[in-house]
């Protein structure tokens, strides 16, 4: 089936006019047709306009013409990601018919590039939630339990349910404290969060300015570096820009990993699937050393949590304080309790965030990268959700540090549903971060598995 190729290789197809890219557009758009009103991954599909879009692609194609390795592929985005015409939701009924004028730059060149946009996806309201809930527009489905309703992880939610239940080969999300890396580790795909700004934000709604990364995801790495690179083409000079990732090794790396008392609360099937990546590491030529944090994890979080609520309820101050609108209930106390953060703190939160940085920067000086668990457990039950205490344990140092990461499936527990391995690398190190995950892939299977979601 079309939608069970790899980015990589439906890319190739579609350049060797073996498959149309109008084909392809209509095999995603048939599965979305099948499943997407048990998955709830889109909040709107735009199908004529993909098609189009696809029939003129064949005809460039026909023509002679080659934009690259997206021209002719299908993608969903994120529905904080203007495109102009088209409302921008933000995962609220507010504002469902807010249209946006003009289209987000990630947007012109993905276009530019070729990629056809399949519609946008459903997120936690206003991108405030790991776990991934929307009470008011409704919670994706985790693919990969067909008899109970699972978190799909959020704030991504939808994009991570799309790429994961196969009604896009590729979506994009945003991540500010783990909302890319969280749900692609409950769903069982790869996604990269970037070193802030290096996906260009402008027109896509900010959460955090200090924290917000525009991120991807796909069925693995190789396919998220086809996207990224599109996306952040290299920096003159950036040591991966004439690197070969298939010839890339480990041999001679040094790799950090968490002390155990950084891991007493990790579910058990997670904590095997990290000591096994550990090991397929060390395999592959790595040295691997302890890497102690400067504070501990819930020191990160809270710092963390300063700056998005306080930059937080300065992007939304209006939905927060009018009570008569529609706001989540796990959303609107987090955010209201923001009002009340004095500038002090905010301003020492910076300054934490800062010492912090140059703390961690210190102790990975000479490390390549390091390793975590993404989450502490798999995905819960929808029923189960604390939202008093978000699955950002560990991807919170990623966005407080302007690290870069990536989440790749590693594993799978007792009832079959996907555990993650993080990657986390110096900010700017994001084809390292992603020649690392890559590596794991060229070495293991868990990416390649697929779940088949039967709607009841």
């Amino acid at each position: 089936m079309i939608t069970d190729l790899a980015l990589a290789e439906l890319a190739d197809r579609l350049r060797r006019r073996e498959l149309q890219a109008e084909e392809a557009v209509r095999a995603y758009l048939s599965r979305i047709d099948a499943l997407d009103g048990w998955l709830h991954a889109y909040v709107a599909v735009y199908a004529e306009e993909a098609l189009d879009a696809a029939r003129a692609v064949d005809l460039q194609r026909a023509a002679g013409v080659d934009l690259g390795p997206l021209h002719g592929v299908p993608i969903a985005l994120k529905d904080i990601i203007d495109i102009a015409g088209k409302p921008t939701s933000i995962g609220s009924p507010i504002h469902a018919n807010t249209v946006a004028h003009r289209s987000a730059d990630l947007v012109v060149r993905l276009r530019r590039a070729g990629a056809i946009i399949l519609g946008k996806t459903h997120m936690v309201q206003f991108a405030m939630g790991a776990w991934g809930p929307n009470e008011h527009m409704g919670t994706p489905r985790n693919p990969w339990d067909d008899a109970v309703h699972r978190i799909p992880g959020g704030s991504s939610s939808g994009s991570a349910v799309a790429v994961a239940g196969r009604l896009a080969p590729v979506a994009i999300g945003t991540d500010t404290g783990g909302s890319v890396r969280v749900p692609a580790s409950y769903c069982g795909i790869t996604g990269l969060k970037p070193t802030v700004g290096r996906i260009d934000a402008t027109g896509v709604v900010t959460l955090s300015q200090t924290l917000d990364s525009v991120g991807i995801f796909a069925h693995s790495a190789a396919d998220t570096r086809i996207v990224f690179d599109a996306l952040a083409p290299a920096a003159l000079g950036e040591w991966a820009e004439s690197i070969d990732a298939p010839r890339f090794s480990a041999s001679g790396l040094t790799l950090g990993r968490l002390p155990d008392a950084y891991l007493e609360n990790v579910q058990p099937e997670m904590l095997s699937a990290y000591a096994d990546s550990l090991a397929l590491f060390r395999e592959l030529g790595a040295r691997i050393v302890t890497v102690a944090p400067p504070v501990s994890l819930d020191a990160f979080k809270a710092v963390t949590g300063d700056i998005m609520m306080t930059e937080g309820v300065a992007s939304f101050e209006r939905e927060m304080t009018d009570l008569s609108l529609p706001v989540d209930g796990s959303v609107r106390p987090r955010l209201l309790a923001a009002l009340d953060v004095p500038a002090r703190r905010y301003l020492a939160a910076l300054r934490d965030r800062d010492r912090l940085q140059a703390e961690m920067e210190a102790r990975l000086r000479g490390i390549a990268g390091l390793l975590t668990p993404t989450t502490l457990t798999t995905a819960l039950p929808l029923t189960e959700v604390d939202h008093g205490n978000a699955p950002v344990q560990y991807t919170r140092i990623g966005n407080l540090l302007q690290m870069c990461g990536v989440s790749l499936p590693n594993g799978r527990d007792a009832a079959g549903l996907p555990t993650g391995l993080q990657i986390l690398c110096p900010g700017g190190d994001d084809r390292l971060a992603l020649f690392l995950a890559e590596l794991f892939q060229r070495h293991s299977d868990h990416h390649k598995g697929r779940a088949d979601p039967r709607p009841r």
